[in-house]
C-alpha cells in the first residue's frame, strides 16, 4: 500500500472522532437574563409574584377591554413549583420557581438579550411548557424570537402552540422549540438584539382561570455547515501534517 494512504487509512478514525466532537462544540449556549425564573424568590407563604426579573410585560390593552392596569399586571408572574407529591408539581421544571402567562390574548413576557443576530450563525430557542388552570384545547401560545427598532417588535422565527390533554394534564413540561436559520448579513435583523417572546395568543374557551407555565428558557447559536466542513478539513490537513512529522 501506498505509504501516503496508509498513514491517512490509520489517520481517520482518530479525525472522524474529532470531527464530530468539533461539531458537538460548535453549538454554543447564549446567555438568557432569569431562564428559569428563579428571580426574585416569591416569599414564602406567598402564592405568587407578579415581578419577573429580567423580562418585561406589553403595555395594558385600550380602556374598553374593561381590564385595569393592576389587573394586567397580575396577569404574568412567577409560581413557586408545588413540592413533589404535590397536585400541579412539575417534575421536570429546573430550580423552584416557573412563570406564568394567563391566556389572555396579549398578556406576555419579553425580553431583550445582549446576543445579537450574527451572520453565519443559525439560532434555537427552546422553552419547557405546560397548561394550566382550566385552559382547554385548542387555546394558543406564541413561542418566538424578535428584534425591535426601539418602537415595535418584529417578529424572526416563531412556533404557535395548541393546548391539549397531553399539554396540561401532565406533570410535565413540553420543551418548544423555534429555529432560526443561518443568518445573513442582508437580513433586516442581522447585527440586532435577539429578543424572546412568550405570549398569549387566543383566549380560553370556557370560563375560569387559565393560563401557561414556562421555564427553563435556553438560546444557542450553531455554526452554518460550511464552517464545520470547513473545520473539519482543517483538522484532516493538521493531523496528516502531524504524523508526517512523527514517521520523517
Amino acid at each position: 500500500m501506498n505509504p501516503l494512504v496508509q498513514r491517512t487509512s490509520r489517520l481517520a478514525p482518530a479525525l472522524v472522532l474529532a470531527t464530530f466532537s468539533a461539531v458537538r462544540v460548535a453549538a454554543q449556549s447564549l446567555p438568557v437574563t432569569n431562564p428559569s425564573f428563579e428571580s426574585p424568590q416569591v416569599p414564602s407563604g406567598f402564592p405568587a409574584s407578579t415581578f419577573v426579573g429580567g423580562w418585561q410585560k406589553n403595555p395594558p390593552p385600550p380602556t374598553e377591554w374593561g381590564i385595569t392596569p393592576d389587573q394586567w399586571d397580575q396577569m404574568a408572574g412567577i409560581f413557586p413549583n408545588p413540592a413533589a407529591g404535590q397536585p400541579r408539581h412539575i417534575v421536570n421544571a429546573s430550580g423552584t420557581q416557573v412563570a406564568f402567562v394567563f391566556a389572555v390574548p396579549g398578556v406576555a413576557l419579553t425580553q431583550l438579550t445582549a446576543n445579537t443576530f450574527t451572520p453565519g450563525l443559525a439560532y434555537t430557542l427552546d422553552v419547557g411548557l405546560r397548561g394550566g388552570g382550566a385552559l382547554t384545547p385548542g387555546t394558543q401560545f406564541y413561542v418566538g424570537l424578535f428584534y425591535t427598532d426601539g418602537v415595535s417588535r418584529t417578529s424572526v422565527a416563531s412556533t404557535v402552540v395548541s393546548a391539549t390533554d397531553e399539554l396540561t394534564n401532565t406533570d410535565t413540561l413540553r420543551t418548544i422549540s423555534v429555529a432560526l436559520g443561518t443568518v445573513s448579513k442582508t437580513d433586516a435583523w442581522s447585527g440586532r438584539q435577539i429578543g424572546i417572546e412568550l405570549s398569549a395568543l387566543s383566549p380560553n374557551g370556557t370560563q375560569g382561570i387559565a393560563y401557561w407555565e414556562a421555564d427553563n428558557v435556553q438560546l444557542t447559536a450553531v455554526p452554518e455547515p460550511s464552517t464545520w466542513a470547513l473545520g473539519a478539513a482543517g483538522l484532516l490537513v493538521l493531523g496528516a501534517a502531524a504524523m508526517n512529522r512523527r514517521r520523517q
